[in-house]
């Protein structure tokens, strides 16, 4: 039987700001505790940083339900061992390896730690495909969810159980969420004509990934063909934000098309601080989208943690979706966590940054 420790590793927010000085490493701090019958106590080998996370901490974005509480454990994406569960618990078994995410990157228990309590009700948790190492695990979570409600559920790639083909455009294609934006359009349908919007230096690794044509969008007399050539698109899945994208690339949309943002109507949303007065002004401008636009308008703000377990996790099975941690350079320790959200603020990281736990 695994001993349980009393403290743990981990890394806690304890103020809004620079990372270095806002996230703590802590060598004992409490170990969570099982509070539920349906909880399982996950020894944490992996998580990942989401783009969410890095605003939260910067301070720009403590609003309703990002304010967090502090000194506080954050985060929400995580690949382990269950160590311990609750009695109700059927689905898992101690020993087993799993991934996931928490229902929110700010409840009361983060991953930037050791252990995490993971409520197997509501939040997003399965059995890790063999094929996966934890770090590749790890990069799943919030960005695949995301990927997957933008574009299957939002999308509606599916009809009576018949997967359509479709044309789809990802936006951002070689980022944490854009990455597997594109797998995921290849795998519901391989017929499906999948293009990804990237920088030149990022081409190859989006083509890796089964997008059937990319487009550098610094190469100004090449992006400005595409958009003469009026391709209808099916799918718009933009993972950038602003409107300069949405004023661009929405006439390419066919009449029943869509097109869904990660991000909303302001580009890399969060990165600078958001008041109340900035929220009213990014609702209102979604809702003349939704309610004027020319095609349908969606932002992702829902995850689907109900489908992770027996729609998306199987999707990694056998590769046919695989985990978007592309250099090792973006795999960081736990406790140069600040270095790992200094890269994703950087808007330059190419799929997902994670932090390895010992």
């Amino acid at each position: 039987m695994t001993t349980i420790p009393d403290t743990m590793h981990g890394v806690q927010l304890v103020k809004y700001g620079s990372f270095e000085e806002a996230l703590v490493y802590n060598a004992e701090v409490p170990t969570p505790k099982i509070k539920s019958k349906t909880q399982v106590l996950v020894r944490i080998k992996a998580a990942s940083v989401n783009p969410i996370e890095a605003k939260v901490t910067s301070g720009n974005m403590k609003l309703g339900t990002f304010a967090v509480g502090l000194p506080s454990i954050i985060g929400a994406d995580f690949s382990g061992v269950i160590v311990a569960k609750g009695d109700k618990v059927t689905d898992f078994e101690v020993g087993d390896e799993v991934f996931g995410s928490q229902e929110r990157p700010f409840g009361m228990n983060g991953v930037y730690a050791q252990y995490t309590v993971v409520e197997t009700i509501s939040a997003s948790i399965a059995k890790k495909p063999k094929e996966l190492s934890f770090e590749q695990a790890a990069s799943a979570g919030i960005a695949v969810l995301t990927a997957y409600q933008a574009i299957v559920n939002y999308g509606r790639i599916i009809k009576d159980n018949v997967k359509e083909k479709k044309t789809i455009l990802v936006v951002g294609a070689s980022g944490g969420v854009g990455s597997y934006g594109i797998q995921i359009a290849k795998s519901i349908n391989p017929e499906n004509y999948v293009i990804g919007i990237c920088s030149a230096k990022n081409v190859q690794f989006v083509k890796s990934l089964g997008a059937d044509r990319v487009i550098n969008y610094r190469d100004e007399e090449s992006y400005r063909s595409f958009l003469n050539k009026k391709i209808p698109f099916d799918i718009i899945f933009d993972c950038v934000g602003g409107d300069e994208y949405y004023k661009q690339l929405d006439p390419l949309l066919v009449k029943n098309g869509i097109y869904s943002t990660a991000v909303g109507p302001v580009e890399y949303a969060g990165s600078s601080y958001l008041g109340i007065a900035d929220v009213f002004s990014l609702a209102a401008n979604i809702a003349y989208k939704k309610l004027f636009g020319c095609h349908r308008y969606a932002m992702v703000t829902g995850l689907p943690h109900n489908e992770f377990r027996n729609k998306i996790a199987p999707m990694f099975n056998n590769y046919e979706i695989r985990g978007t941690v592309y250099e090792d350079d973006n795999i960081f320790l736990l406790k140069d966590i600040s270095k790992a959200f200094e890269k994703i603020w950087s808007h330059r990281a190419v799929g997902k940054i994670v932090i390895s736990i010992d």
